[in-house]
């Protein structure tokens, strides 16, 4: 995996904003909707994958390696001031490939795209809590090497900017079985 940092001096940004949470009192074991909006917050042009398959996107021949775009859509959950700890995160992920015009999309600065998805947190809380959700993303480039028996995934991380955007209030539920057992 390849890694770095953002460049203050980089004219590509993005905000990742949550639209929308359904429902608000969220059960970490159940799937819960939202509404994201992708706004370009930089000074350039930046392409994005959209698709939602990334099978789509793959050679008729499956021994054949190929590149693609990877943008996760990403959910923080954090505590409250003077809250509990919280540490939970949720995504989904969209891809794209060049040699897919559909599946890829430029955003010029200023322009936006609204996506729905349902998220699952991969980690959830062990109390009730009330929280705060805010939008985050991880941009990709990947290669897919299938070899015998396996594969790999190359993956270099793109480092945008980040434009902070304002939070959610939520409130999260331990998964029913853990939460009623005590």
């Amino acid at each position: 995996m390849g890694d770095g940092a953002p460049d203050r001096r980089d004219p590509h940004a993005l905000g990742i904003y949550l639209m929308r949470v359904t429902p608000t009192d969220i059960n970490a074991a159940e799937p819960f909707q939202v509404e994201f909006k992708i706004l370009n917050t930089g000074t350039a042009p930046i392409e994005l994958p959209v698709s939602p398959h990334l099978s789509d996107l793959q050679p008729s021949d499956e021994s054949v390696a190929f590149n693609y775009s990877s943008l996760a859509l990403v959910v923080r959950g954090e505590a409250e001031p003077q809250g509990p700890p919280v540490g939970s995160i949720g995504f989904v992920e969209l891809f794209g490939s060049p040699d897919h015009a559909e599946s890829m999309m430029v955003l010029r600065p200023g322009e936006w795209i609204r996506v729905t998805a349902n998220i699952k947190l991969l980690k959830g809380p062990s109390v009730p809590v009330s929280a705060r959700f805010r939008g985050d993303f991880w941009l990709r480039r990947n290669t897919f090497h299938p070899h015998p028996g396996g594969q790999s995934i190359e993956v270099n991380n793109l480092y945008p900017n980040s434009t902070p955007t304002p939070f959610v209030a939520v409130h999260l539920l331990p998964p029913a079985a853990s939460y009623l057992s005590k």
